[in-house]
């Protein structure tokens, strides 16, 4: 059961349902954008053996900041044992000149697991991204499981074949607290339970999908 659910911009969370073992919760955009100088948090504390699934409607556009702060989002979620959270997210699209700055931290205690998806489009169609610096960390018990980060400045870096080269997404799904026993080739397992799936690329969401439906089952406990 949801006994809380709160927000203000860019973001309002609503509960499409509550009944049963999964909750699912819409986080809903008051202006799909962020602007220079934005500070947007989300806070999500998962009791023992809750299942939430977050749903986003539609993408973010990071715009440009016009010689300003940058803006920033910091994700905290704290699962507690036995917890699910699934949240297949939206493209993040780091618009040119934009200046961002995004944190995720997910602290997972015992039998607890998440299914994240962070989708990072480089710039919209014929322009270069703007510089987003963007750190996941996800740790079991206290011990670190996917420490990553991600920086698209300078352009020349990002833009040289070592890292992404002439690439327009970058597309990332982590199963995390678990494993999955029979990963496709294309996935990696960690040193700790969690298997990872990345994909640089063109910017069309469903060009060589993620096993998003097989994971999210692991996670929700009716996968193989």
């Amino acid at each position: 059961m949801v006994s809380e659910v709160s927000g203000t911009e860019p973001w309002r969370p609503r509960v499409l349902s509550r009944g049963g073992r999964l909750a699912r919760v819409a986080l809903v955009q008051s202006r799909a954008s962020l602007l220079g100088g934005d500070e947007a948090r989300i806070e999500i504390d998962l009791d023992r053996g809750a299942a939430v699934e977050i749903v986003e409607l539609g993408a973010t556009v990071a715009h440009h900041a016009r010689g300003g702060p940058a803006a920033r989002v910091c994700v905290q979620a704290r699962l507690r044992p036995g917890a699910r959270l699934v949240w297949l997210a939206q493209p993040l699209i780091a618009a040119g000149g934009c200046a961002l700055v995004r944190e995720t931290r997910i602290e997972l205690a015992a039998a607890a697991g998440v299914l994240l998806r962070e989708t990072l489009v480089l710039g919209r169609e014929g322009e270069e991204p703007g510089a987003v610096r963007s750190h996941t960390r996800i740790v079991l018990d206290g011990r670190p499981v996917v420490e990553e980060a991600i920086e698209t400045a300078p352009a020349w870096l990002l833009r040289s074949i070592l890292v992404v080269g002439q690439a327009r997404m970058i597309d990332s799904l982590t199963l995390a607290g678990l494993r999955d026993p029979s990963p496709p080739p294309t996935a990696l397992q960690a040193h700790e339970a969690a298997t990872l799936w990345r994909r640089i690329g063109p910017a069309r969401v469903g060009d060589g999908d993620p096993p998003v439906g097989r994971w999210r089952g692991l996670v929700l406990g009716d996968g193989p």
